[in-house]
C-alpha cells in the first residue's frame, strides 16, 4: 500500500478533494497520513515508510528518515517556498502541478480585457449614478485588443495558454522564453537576455514567470524605462517578480498606464482573511489598477490546482509514468 504523508496543513475541503480524486482510480491502494502537527519532528515520525511526501515542506532530516521515498509532490505550481538545498545528494523526483493553467490563463485574459475596456471602473461609477460624461479621471474610450502587441514573459503552461486565447482576438503575441519557439501563437520569441527589447515592442506586458532568485524583482525601474509610455501590465505570476516601489513610481509617472494583478505583496497570513494588498503603497485608490485576491485557480465544482497532484500520485500508485518534473537546478 502506498503511503502518502502530508507535509503542510490544508483546509478539510482540499484534503477531501484529494482523497476523492485518489479513490476514483486507486481506492484501497493507498493510505493518507496527516501528521499530528506540521513540524519537522512530527513529519519525521511519519516519514520512515512514506512513498510520497505531499507538500512543499522538506528538510534534510525528513528526507533522511524517508528511506523508501519515491516522490515529492507539490500540489500547486509555485516552487518559491521549496528548500532546494535539502535535496543535495538525494535522487528523488520532485513534481509540481500545472493543472490550473487554463483557469489562470482565463483570469489573465479577463484582467487584460477589463483594463482595456475599463469595465470595473465604469461599473463603480454607475453604482453612484455617474455616467462618466466628464471622463475623469479615465475616458469613456476603450482599446481594441485586436490592435495590440502583447508580450508574455514566461511562455510555459500558463503563458502559452493565455497567448492562445489572446491571439484568437487578433492581437500580435510575442514572448520571452529560453525554451519556447516562435509558432502560430507567438510570432516572435525572445530569449531572456533580450527581455528589454521584447517589452519595448509591447502595448501590453503579461508576467507569467516563475519566482526564482533570477526573476525576483526582475520587472523594475530599468525594465519600465524600456516599455512604451502607457503600457498595460498584468501579473498572474508572483508579486515579488515586480519591484513594488518601482511599479508605484511608474504608475505615478504614467509610464505604466494600467496595472492588473491576481497576486500581491501583502497577502493575508494563513488563518487570516483580510489585509491590504500592499503595506507600502495605496494601489487600491488608483482607478487604473485592477485587483484580484489570488483567486485565479478557484473554479466552481473543482480545485484545478490539485488535479495534477492527484493524477501524478495515482500514476505512481498504478505504476504509470509521472509528469510535471521540477528542474532542480532552475528551481521550477
Amino acid at each position: 500500500m502506498t503511503k502518502i504523508v502530508l507535509t503542510r496543513s490544508m483546509v478539510p475541503g482540499d484534503i477531501q478533494y484529494i482523497r476523492d480524486g485518489l479513490d476514483r482510480e486507486a481506492a484501497g491502494k493507498y493510505c493518507f497520513v496527516i501528521p499530528s502537527e506540521f513540524t519537522e519532528e512530527a513529519i519525521v515520525r511519519e516519514a520512515s515508510n512514506a512513498d510520497i511526501l505531499l507538500g512543499p515542506y522538506v528538510t534534510k532530516r525528513i528526507l533522511e528518515a524517508a528511506k523508501g521515498l519515491r516522490l515529492i509532490q507539490v500540489p500547486w505550481t509555485g516552487m518559491d517556498t521549496f528548500d532546494f538545498s535539502a535535496l543535495q545528494g538525494v535522487d528523488i523526483p520532485v513534481c509540481n502541478s500545472h493543472s490550473n493553467a487554463d483557469s489562470v490563463a482565463e483570469i489573465c485574459v479577463a484582467l487584460v480585457l477589463d483594463l482595456l475596456k475599463k469595465i470595473s471602473y465604469h461599473d463603480r461609477k454607475m453604482r453612484i449614478g455617474n455616467w462618466n460624461r466628464d471622463q475623469n479621471p479615465l475616458s469613456l474610450k476603450s482599446k481594441m485588443l485586436s490592435r495590440q502587441t502583447v508580450c508574455i514573459l514566461g511562455f510555459g503552461n500558463i503563458g502559452s495558454r493565455a497567448g492562445k486565447r489572446i491571439a484568437a482576438f487578433g492581437a500580435k503575441v510575442i514572448a520571452v522564453s529560453d525554451r519556447a519557439a516562435a509558432g502560430e501563437i507567438a510570432t516572435e520569441v525572445y530569449p531572456h537576455g533580450r527581455v528589454s527589447e521584447a517589452v519595448g515592442e509591447a502595448d501590453i506586458v503579461i508576467c507569467a514567470l516563475p519566482l526564482t532568485d533570477k526573476t525576483r524583482g526582475m520587472i523594475n525601474h530599468t525594465l519600465f524605462e524600456r516599455m512604451k509610455d502607457g503600457v498595460v501590465l498584468v501579473n498572474v505570476s508572483r508579486a515579488a517578480v515586480i519591484d513594488e516601489d518601482d511599479l508605484w513610481d511608474a504608475l505615478e509617472a504614467g509610464r505604466v498606464g494600467a496595472f492588473g494583478s491576481d497576486v500581491w505583496w501583502n497577502a493575508p497570513k494563513r488563518g487570516e482573511t483580510a489585509s491590504y494588498p500592499s503595506a507600502k503603497h495605496e494601489f487600491w485608490k488608483r482607478d487604473n489598477v485592477l485587483m484580484s485576491p489570488h483567486r485565479a485557480g478557484f473554479v466552481e465544482g473543482s480545485l484545478p490546482h490539485l488535479d495534477g497532484a492527484i493524477e501524478n500520485m495515482t500514476a505512481l500508485i498504478e505504476g504509470r509514468p509521472l509528469g510535471g518534473f521540477v528542474n532542480i537546478g532552475k528551481g521550477y
